[in-house]
C-alpha cells in the first residue's frame, strides 16, 4: 500500500498531540528559537519541521511524515522499567526517550574518558573523603565526571495527560553510562540519594550497556537490583548499608537542624542524608498519617535550615557545562542542549 506523506503544518502538531505533545510544548520546545509562523506556510516546512522535531524529541521522522502510521519514538536501548504499582511501561515511554535523547548528547560531547570504576560503595565514598568533610552532592557530582560519567538534570517533559515522569535514569550511549536526574526537587541532599541509585546500578552491573528507569526510587522495593542499588547508595553516603538514624523526640525544625549537624561531624555524612534518612524511619514507625506529615515537615523545614537556597537541579548543569564540548555537537543538538541544561 502507498503512504501517504503529510503536507502541512496542522497535521502534523495534531499527529504530535494525540502522542502526547502539545502544540504549545513542540513550538517552545522541539523547535528552534528562529522558527516562526511565517516559515509554516513554505511547502518545504513541514520536513523541516519534522527533522527538528524528530531530534530533539527522539521520534522517527518516517514515522512523524507518514500519515497511515503513528508516530513513533526511536528505540536506542534496551531498557528495564522500575515501575510503581499501576503504572505502564508506555506512560513512561515519552520521558525515558525524551531523557534518553539529552542522555545521548551527553555522551557525544563528554570531553573526559571513561576511567575504570571502583566495584565497591566503600571505595567510591574512600576516594570522595579524601577531599571532603563527607559525601555530598558536589563530591560525587565530581567523581562521576573525572571517571568520564556525565550527569544532568532533565524534566523538560510535555504537562500532558498519561505522560509520566521518573526519578532517575542509567544508561549507556558511545560505550560510556550516563545518569539523568528528573525528579523536580530544590534539596541537594534528596537528589544525591538519587544519584548514588543511579551510580549503584552502573556499578553493580545492572545496566549492561542498556538502560534502567526508576519511575520511583522505593527504599522498599522488593526487586533485586532496587535493593542492591538502594543499599549501596546507604553505605556510599552514611558509611554502611543498614545504617540508620532514629531517637523517639519530637525535634522541632531548628533543634532537628542541630541535631542532623551534630552527627554529620560526628559520622562524616551530609547533614541532610542525616536528615532524610531519620525522618524516613521515623515516619515509617508510626501508622498515623497525621504523624507521618507532622515528621516530613518538620525534616522539610530543617532541610531549608542546612542547605538555605542551594537549587540542586542548576548546581548539576552547572557541573555538566563544565565537561562538555558543545562544539562536538551538530548546531540544533548544541542549541537544544544549551535549552536543557538552562532549565
Amino acid at each position: 500500500m502507498t503512504q501517504t506523506q503529510i503536507k502541512d503544518m496542522k497535521t502534523l502538531y495534531e499527529r504530535l498531540s494525540e502522542v502526547g505533545f502539545p502544540e504549545k510544548f513542540v513550538r517552545e520546545k522541539a523547535l528552534p528559537d528562529w522558527w516562526d509562523e511565517e516559515f509554516e506556510t513554505k511547502p518545504a516546512a513541514v520536513v523541516e519541521a519534522a527533522a527538528y522535531v524528530s531530534r530533539r524529541l527522539n521520534l522517527d521522522i518516517i514515522s512523524l511524515l507518514k500519515s497511515e502510521v503513528a508516530p513513533t519514538f526511536r528505540e536506542s536501548c534496551k531498557t528495564k522499567f522500575k515501575r510503581k504499582q499501576g503504572t505502564s511501561d508506555q506512560q513512561i515511554l515519552i520521558a525515558h526517550c525524551m531523557a534518553a535523547r539529552v542522555a545521548e548528547m551527553l555522551a557525544y560531547a563528554c570531553v573526559t574518558e571513561l576511567q575504570p570504576l571502583p566495584n565497591s560503595a566503600k571505595c567510591v565514598r574512600d576516594e570522595i573523603l579524601k577531599e571532603r568533610q563527607y559525601v555530598n552532592l558536589e563530591g560525587l557530582l565530581e567523581f562521576c565526571w573525572s571517571y568520564g560519567i556525565p550527569v544532568v538534570h532533565f524534566n523538560g517533559f510535555p504537562r500532558s495527560q498519561g505522560v509520566c515522569k521518573f526519578d532517575g535514569m542509567a544508561a549507556f550511549f558511545y560505550k560510556r553510562p550516563v545518569i539523568v536526574i528528573s525528579l523536580t526537587h530544590h534539596s541537594p541532599a534528596r537528589l544525591l540519594f538519587i544519584l548514588a541509585h543511579e551510580l549503584g546500578h552502573i556499578i553493580k552491573g545492572h545496566v549492561n550497556n542498556n538502560a534502567i528507569v526508576d519511575e520511583e526510587i522505593d527504599p522498599d522495593s522488593t526487586d533485586t537490583d532496587e535493593i542492591e542499588a538502594s543499599e549501596f547508595a546507604v553505605e556510599l553516603l552514611l558509611g554502611k548499608p543498614d545504617i540508620g538514624y532514629y531517637t523517639p523526640r519530637y525535634f522541632k525544625g531548628e533543634e532537628l537542624a542541630a541535631y542532623a549537624q551534630d552527627i554529620s561531624r560526628r559520622d562524616s555524612v551530609d547533614p541532610g542524608v542525616v536528615l532524610l534518612n531519620y525522618a524516613w524511619i521515623k515516619a515509617n514507625r508510626t501508622a498515623i498519617q497525621k504523624d507521618k506529615s507532622i515528621i516530613w515537615a518538620t525534616a522539610s523545614k530543617a532541610l531549608k535550615i542546612i542547605e538555605g537556597n542551594v537549587d540542586a537541579p542548576k548546581l548539576i548543569n552547572s557541573y555538566a557545562r563544565k565537561h562538555l564540548d558543545l562544539d562536538k555537537l551538530d548546531g540544533d543538538s548544541q542549541d537544544y542542549l544549551e535549552l536543557v541544561l538552562e532549565e
